[in-house]
């Protein structure tokens, strides 16, 4: 039996935030044909007994293997067909009455294939909630920390959109990956997201093969959620590593090896830069600063061993 609506929360050793992503799920799926699939990679603080212990009804899949987001919304996408289908992290809650809100405006919009709600921050600040697909300028921009010197420039305010009115419903190039709402027969169509992406860009490398295939992307402020996603740093993390190597990756599939190659210098010019700064904001005056550095720094070259491999060149 296909159901009319899916929601799929990820999951990560982040406990009390899913049971607050599941407990918005079941209020917002109140009056739809909805089945709530938390799909979890391999928590170990006691994620999945907690779910299975306050929702019994809400199906729980583990994935012991951790293979990452898109891998993970694949997978539980295929336990049951839907017609209609949410995809979030376990750090958002809906608000009541947002898949309503996406779902008539999929109905309502043909054409459209991925619509998004309005996020807000905890403190009820808006967030970002669309972007434009990234140039390799804007790209350059960014990883070589430029951008940081005027914040408020008119590229990265043009990548945010907000150069338009985003009050009204607007077709977009790419929603955040947060939470968004796909048709369920051109997600299948697309064969899912592209699982060589492992952590971030999987959204919007989706967006751009849905538009590729004459599909539209939305954002719907009609619908909302509050993510409580942390202030971006430019500290070099585990997380940070994925981004990097995701971008780079983002760049040799929809723009070629030539942009992609550039990219990867400036980003191998961005974490040796990062390397040399690291000793002075971290400096090994005792055995708990000594440690933050260590951790760093070995960020940074695994950063740089992944970025010396091929096969990052040699994406689909």
């Amino acid at each position: 039996m296909t159901r009319d609506t899916g929601v799929i929360v990820v999951s990560y050793n982040t406990r009390e935030l899913t049971l607050q992503a599941v407990a918005s799920a079941r209020r917002a799926t109140d009056g739809l044909d909805a089945r709530v699939i938390v799909a979890d990679n391999g928590s170990a603080d006691g994620t999945v007994e907690a779910v299975r212990r306050a929702y019994p009804e809400v199906t729980v899949l583990e994935n012991p293997d951790n293979p990452g987001y898109g891998a993970a919304v694949n997978r539980a996408a295929t336990t049951q067909r839907s017609a209609y289908l949410c995809a979030m992290n376990a750090d958002v809650v809906l608000a009541p009455g947002s898949l309503r809100e996406l779902r008539q405006f999929l109905s309502v919009n043909r054409s459209c294939a991925l619509v998004g709600p309005a996020l807000a921050y905890p403190d009820g600040r808006p967030q970002p909630s669309a972007k434009r697909f990234p140039t390799l300028g804007m790209a350059l921009g960014e990883v070589l920390a430029l951008h940081t010197l005027a914040p408020r420039n008119p590229w990265v305010r043009r990548f945010y959109y907000e150069d338009r009115d985003l009050t009204r419903a607007t077709e977009v190039d790419t929603v955040s990956g947060s939470v968004m709402m796909l048709r369920g027969a051109a997600f299948e169509a697309l064969r899912g997201f592209d699982e060589g992406f492992r952590m971030y860009f999987e959204e919007t490398d989706l967006c751009r093969r849905l538009r590729d295939q004459g599909h539209s992307v939305a954002l719907c402020p009609a619908a909302r959620a509050v993510h409580r996603h942390g202030a971006s740093t430019r500290q070099t993390s585990v997380r940070q590593v994925e981004y990097y190597l995701s971008y780079v990756r983002y760049f040799r599939k929809h723009h070629g090896r030539a942009a992609a190659a550039i990219l990867r210098a400036a980003v191998v010019l961005g974490a040796l830069t990062r390397m040399a700064a690291l000793v002075f904001r971290y400096p090994p005056v005792d055995r708990q600063r000594a440690a933050m550095l260590s951790a760093r720094e070995a960020a940074c070259a695994r950063l740089l061993r992944s970025l010396a491999s091929s096969r990052i060149m040699r994406a689909p």
